[in-house]
């Protein structure tokens, strides 16, 4: 009985110490486990940075000290600097090619050492936020140098200009915007921009390029009166058919200095376009005529210095008037040329009488003077005649010199006083004159005079004028109407 208790004391005894060992193994089991998973972190993150570490807000948790430098360097560390030119293209200088760096990497070093490696799982405690700024520097002499080197390119500035095209017309050749600059005032400016982190900018913003002295809107007034001077056209009215100046024949007036892109008008040319052109084909003033004379036919009624009527152009006022209409660079149409004027009176005709051929018409006075007979026609048909008294003939001052004049004024209770290089002189008045010269010719009643016609012009005649029965004169006076032409000729056959 007492070696039974004896046993099982010993047996009670040996079942006490596995409590108190298993609780020992697995602490003991547990502190290798810590230790092994402490070493395994601290080897993983050896040489890198804890978990949940965040610099300027960027995750860099396990990255080595290289990879979280790279990760936070600028972009701009290893782009371009562009630079725009004028005509937009661009130009690419690698920033780094200035020697261009951050001191990202000693900031990012200076974190790294901060951190306790050794309690690396405290990192798993929560978000770890570093931050820093960092700054920058670059080689001036190396993006000064950089710079130099790049191509700015090689197109002139160039002035807008006008060209003449091969059809004689003027076109606007826009202003070139090249390459021509101030390239300090360049340099100095991207330099400064590069300074201030600014790494793409316009040349054009620098001021450095040089602009144009003329741009093309300045020329398009120009351009267009060159074109219409070259185009215009100048139609002169005659009445009966017009003259037109235009084409060869109007640039042929003009000189035109391609260089300087200046037209001149040339006077000298113009004139002789007046003189040459116009006077010579459209006047008729002081030119022999062909007519059909009531008693003889066909004749030549030959000019006077006394007869005045027809077209005489002004050649000097129509010469400026044209030289003006050229400069101007427009088209005129119906012009009328300036014709000569003298004591109020005009040197034209009759408009409608106007013709190739003729600008006597159908409605005129005819007298004859070595028949001594007056007639008016209308529209051709003889509505008066009478006859009359002209100059003496024995004396070339009182003779009545045959041609074609014109009926320029009218006047009543007219007072005819004058003298003339014979010596003699008068001083009378009639009831109606008829004025057809510029000279003091007229067609006038004569109260002093009985009778009329025959010969008496011969013996007894006036000093010039056409002497004309009361009634004569007063139907001249009321029907016939200024500007009518008045034929004086001696019978003469064709």
């Amino acid at each position: 009985m007492a070696a039974t208790q004896a046993k099982h004391r010993r047996r009670k005894k040996k079942r006490s110490i596995l409590p108190v060992l298993i609780p020992l193994i697995i602490l003991g089991a547990f502190i290798i486990g810590l230790l092994v998973l402490y070493f395994v972190g601290k080897s993983k993150y050896d040489g890198r940075f804890l978990p949940n570490t965040y610099i300027n807000d960027i995750d860099v948790s396990g990255l080595t000290l290289t990879e979280a430098t790279e990760k936070l360097r600028r972009p701009e560390e290893t782009g371009m600097f562009t630079i725009v030119r004028r005509n937009g293209e661009e130009v690419n200088i690698p920033i780094s090619s200035a020697g261009y760096t951050y001191n990202t990497e000693e900031k990012v070093k200076e974190i790294f050492e901060k951190q306790s490696h050794g309690a690396w799982f405290m990192g798993y405690a929560g978000r770890a936020d570093y931050s820093f700024t960092d700054t920058a520097t670059f080689d001036k002499e190396k993006l000064i140098a950089a710079l130099r080197a790049a191509d700015w390119g090689s197109t002139k500035t160039k002035d807008a200009e006008i060209v003449k095209n091969e059809d004689n017309t003027f076109k606007v050749v826009e202003a070139v915007y090249g390459d021509d600059m101030d390239y300090k005032t360049l340099e100095d400016y991207l330099v400064a921009k590069f300074e201030q982190g600014q790494y793409y900018v316009k040349a054009a913003d620098s001021g450095c390029y040089t602009e144009p002295a003329v741009v093309g809107s300045e020329l398009e007034q120009k351009c267009q009166k060159l074109n219409d001077t070259f185009t215009q056209k100048i139609v002169y009215d005659f009445d009966y058919t017009t003259e037109t100046l235009a084409g060869d024949a109007l640039s042929n007036l003009i000189s035109f200095d391609e260089d300087k892109l200046v037209v001149t008008v040339d006077e000298k040319k113009c004139r002789d376009y007046v003189e040459n052109v116009l006077a010579k084909k459209y006047d008729t003033y002081d030119k022999p005529r062909k007519f059909h004379a009531t008693l003889q036919g066909d004749i030549i009624v030959d000019r006077s210095d006394d007869a005045v009527y027809g077209w005489w152009i002004d050649k000097d006022k129509t010469t400026k008037e044209l030289i003006n209409m050229i400069k101007s660079g427009e088209s005129h149409e119906g012009v009328k040329p300036v014709y000569y004027e003298q004591y109020g009176f005009t040197y034209t005709g009759v408009p409608e009488a106007r013709s190739a051929t003729d600008d006597i018409g159908t409605t005129y006075c005819e007298i004859d003077l070595s028949a001594q007979h007056f007639w008016y026609y209308v529209k051709g048909k003889k509505t008066y005649e009478c006859d009359i008294v002209s100059g003496q003939t024995t004396s070339l001052a009182r003779t009545t010199l045959c041609g074609v004049y014109k009926l320029w004024d009218k006047q009543t209770n007219y007072r005819m006083k004058a003298s003339n290089s014979d010596g003699d002189s008068w001083d009378t008045t009639c009831d109606y004159w008829n004025n057809v010269s510029i000279c003091g010719i007229g067609m006038h009643d004569s109260a002093w005079r009985y009778a009329f016609g025959g010969t008496i012009y011969q013996w007894n005649g006036s000093h010039g004028c056409i002497n004309m029965p009361w009634a004569a004169a007063k139907y001249v006076y009321e029907n016939v109407p200024i500007g009518t032409p008045v034929v004086m000729y001696y019978s003469t056959k064709k």
